[in-house]
């Protein structure tokens, strides 16, 4: 689909409410961690613990001055975080260069996908439902995210953070009652966010990951969707699969951080 002003800002808001969304779970789940986050130049700074992947500046577009830049890297270094910030081609060019003479630099890139096609690609499966147990369903998909069976307590923080975050659908595949993949979405601002998909390694390769888009996609359409949207690394299995199943590639986007 093409990238239109409306299309990118639907996609942007939708990225921000949802993380203030999963930033007030983090303060309500685990006060320690001093969850907090701020507005910046259009976008969000958010912190949920120095190792969190929440913990970096999304969305911000707008022109952005050195004072901005230093905010910024403030708001987590006084943290002991890493100070991250997502630049996608949208974004003011002043942001690029005012972090480059800040000392940041590109670290990951990630594609942002988004569809709205729906119909010739939703398809609820009998194996998947939304999870019972959010508690179960967090354990696996951290086991399913970090390969390990035995998991602390920081692995479990983001999968309990999604999971238990207003608005969210935490889905899971079983077969036979044997948990197989988990996966999550909510719809805010009309627009679906498709997000935390895996398949526990014994089970991978046997299409769950694309059955798990699907279904989502048809709750997506049933939610009164009008559109929906996802980031995968590029050239990922998880990308493939998206456009499998009609997304289309807008935009790449590239993490800034600067190590202290």
């Amino acid at each position: 689909m093409p990238l239109k002003d409306d299309v990118d800002a639907t996609i942007r808001d939708c990225e921000i409410a949802g993380i203030r969304c999963a930033i007030a779970t983090s303060q309500r789940l685990s006060p320690q961690t001093g969850a907090a986050c701020a507005e910046i130049a259009g976008g969000l700074i958010a912190f949920a613990g120095a190792d969190s992947p929440l913990s970096q500046a999304y969305g911000i577009v707008g022109p952005v001055t050195d004072a901005d830049v230093a905010a910024i890297a403030s708001f987590y270094e006084g943290r002991g975080a890493t100070a991250r910030v997502f630049v996608t081609p949208l974004s003011d060019s002043s942001l690029g260069r005012a972090l480059a003479a800040s000392g940041f630099a590109p670290c990951e890139y990630e594609n942002v996908l988004a569809s709205d096609s729906f119909d010739p690609h939703a398809a609820y499966d009998d194996h998947i439902g939304v999870a019972p147990d959010l508690d179960v369903w967090a354990a696996a998909s951290a086991q399913a995210f970090t390969g390990r069976a035995s998991l602390t307590p920081a692995d479990m923080a983001i999968a309990r953070v999604i999971a238990y975050s207003d608005g969210v659908c935490a889905t899971e595949a079983r077969v036979d009652g044997t948990l197989v993949g988990t996966a999550a979405m909510d719809v805010r601002l009309g627009c679906a966010a498709l997000f935390a998909g895996s398949t526990l390694e014994p089970f991978r390769g046997h299409g769950w990951h694309v059955a798990m888009i699907r279904d989502r996609i048809a709750r997506a359409r049933d939610a009164g969707a009008r559109l929906m949207r996802a980031t995968a690394r590029p050239r990922s299995i998880s990308e493939r699969n998206f456009i499998r199943c009609g997304f289309s590639v807008l935009y790449t986007r590239a993490l800034w951080e600067r190590r202290p």
